[in-house]
């Protein structure tokens, strides 16, 4: 046999013996393209896990940012309602102090305008157009006093109370059920909303076994 023939029958064997390897290498890189595959799923689904855990957190923050800030704007909320209330309460005490002494003299006027309506009725003179003027000016000064905050003391009941009323006179009573009863009211009371500028004067019955 001729050197040609045996290089081509080595060619051959040559050629042979590489088919087997090269099913081998591709066979090879289809299990790792498999291996590929199969495995980025559980990345994919890791990463997803990844950010949805990153998201909660984030998510957890901002509601605590959230949280905190409605907190913070509800004390101050409260703070700035309780100094509004203060600054109010000591606008009206200022208000008070500065108008008290003209309150008291417009109240006094009232007294003697009504002192002079019951004299004129006790010695028996009664002279319309005078009472008609007495009472168009008391009630022209309660007006006054009235748009002012200054009101009259109604009392609740005929029971005397000594936050509004003042006792200038006592009829004693041996009846136990008249103890304390306002019979008489002597002079009106005046308050400014809720402060008492002048106490009710009246006249009760105190029981004495």
């Amino acid at each position: 046999m001729g050197p040609r023939k045996e290089n081509h029958r080595f060619f051959e064997q040559s050629n042979h013996l590489s088919l087997p390897e090269s099913r081998f290498g591709l066979a090879r890189r289809e299990n790792a393209i498999r291996e590929v595959k199969e495995t980025r799923p559980d990345r994919q689904h890791q990463q997803v896990l990844s950010m949805l855990s990153s998201l909660q957190q984030n998510f957890a923050s901002l509601l605590q940012v959230v949280t905190n800030r409605l907190s913070y704007d509800k004390t101050k909320e409260v703070a700035f309602d309780r100094l509004y209330k203060e600054m109010e309460e000591l606008k009206q005490d200022q208000e008070l102090n500065q108008l008290r002494p003209l309150y008291i003299d417009l109240i006094l006027l009232i007294d003697r305008m009504n002192n002079i309506y019951n004299d004129k009725l006790e010695v028996g003179e009664k002279n319309p157009e005078l009472v008609n003027i007495l009472q168009t000016l008391s009630h022209e000064v309660l007006e006054i006093l009235y748009r002012r905050g200054v009101e009259l003391i109604v009392a609740p009941s005929n029971k005397f109370d000594p936050r509004i009323q003042q006792v200038v006179e006592v009829i004693p009573t041996k009846n136990p059920a008249e103890d304390n009863l306002v019979v008489h009211m002597v002079r009106h009371g005046f308050k400014y909303k809720e402060v008492v500028l002048r106490p009710e004067e009246v006249v009760v019955k105190k029981y004495h076994p």
